[in-house]
């Protein structure tokens, strides 16, 4: 993972501003914790004539790795809201970047976490493989736009999804999963 610099840093529940990419690019936020931090991450619509808090993001669940996630562009904030477990005043960092800027996903990948993958090929197949518990993946143009979904499970589960062609793959698991393209395109 090319890591990014995290600007904004906290403990506990916060609110952080979006740097939102260039209008044509999908923003993306990074966000590392503390060994023991838990915390939920949701959109935020702060304005001088509204307030809404939006869907949950991303969640970061113990461990001090980096998650991904897709800040869609009407979210002005990101709030940061602690677990009931894990920490009483969890460390996080949170930067923000350009998906384009993002590794570019070329054979295969693996995680433990949520995160989003930058694919620039044409349409082939993805085979996935996900441990015990939730995983969802999904399919966005680079530019924005709807997700499409490509598989959700409670694992364990291996399988071949239909990789529509370039675009961004976001990544929603708390355990052990990989990505591995395959070789052979499929016709379109």
């Amino acid at each position: 993972m090319e890591d990014i610099e995290l600007f904004h840093r906290g403990r506990g529940n916060g609110t952080v501003p979006v740097s939102h990419a260039p209008k044509s690019e999908t923003t993306v936020v990074e966000i590392k914790g503390g060994t023991l931090a838990g915390f939920y991450v949701y959109g935020l619509i702060n304005t001088s004539d509204r307030l809404e808090q939006g869907r949950m993001l991303v969640k970061h669940n113990l461990g001090g790795h980096r998650v991904r996630a897709i800040v869609p562009r009407e979210y002005t904030h990101l709030k940061v809201k602690k677990m009931s477990n894990g920490s009483p005043f969890p460390r996080w960092k949170i930067g923000f970047r350009a998906a384009g800027s993002l590794p570019e996903l070329v054979k295969s990948v693996e995680g433990r976490h949520p995160d989003v993958l930058l694919y620039t090929g044409e349409r082939t197949t993805l085979k996935l493989e996900v441990g015990k518990g939730y995983a969802g993946f999904s399919h966005r143009p680079l530019s924005g736009g709807e997700a499409t979904p490509l598989e959700g499970c409670d694992g364990p589960f291996r399988g071949t999804v239909e990789l529509p062609g370039p675009g961004l793959i976001e990544v929603d698991c708390l355990v052990r999963w990989s990505a591995t393209l395959h070789q052979r395109l499929m016709p379109t």
